[in-house]
């Protein structure tokens, strides 16, 4: 397998959960713009995920501590929509930690090669 496809299989799963979070944001910022919870529960998840993607690059131990917070913040956003009755955003953040472990998976399997 040459660099490129190793690349874009590494990356595919990251490129999907952005989308979902993004898909999350939008949602959240179009309904419930004017509570602070949401919206702060929205765009944090989407500075962590770039902020990983850079330490990941630059300095691995920092990336794993960060991806720690952002792991859980992840699965709290998905209880804490999922509670308060937000079931499109709620699927998006399913479908974002489903994304995120497929790539942190994939790391483990593109290693080897």
């Amino acid at each position: 397998m040459d660099q490129r496809n190793q690349f874009f299989i590494a990356h595919v799963f990251f490129l999907t959960a952005l989308v979902f979070l993004l898909c999350a944001a939008v949602v959240v910022i179009t309904r419930q713009r004017r509570e602070w919870k949401p919206m702060l529960l929205a765009l944090l998840p989407l500075s962590l995920i770039f902020l990983t993607a850079y330490l990941g690059k630059h300095w691995a131990d920092a990336h794993q501590v960060v991806n720690i917070f952002y792991d859980g913040l992840m699965i709290y956003n998905t209880y804490y929509f999922w509670k308060v009755g937000q079931q499109l955003t709620f699927w998006f953040y399913i479908l974002a930690v489903v994304s995120t472990a497929l790539d942190f998976a994939m790391h483990f399997v593109i290693r080897p090669m």
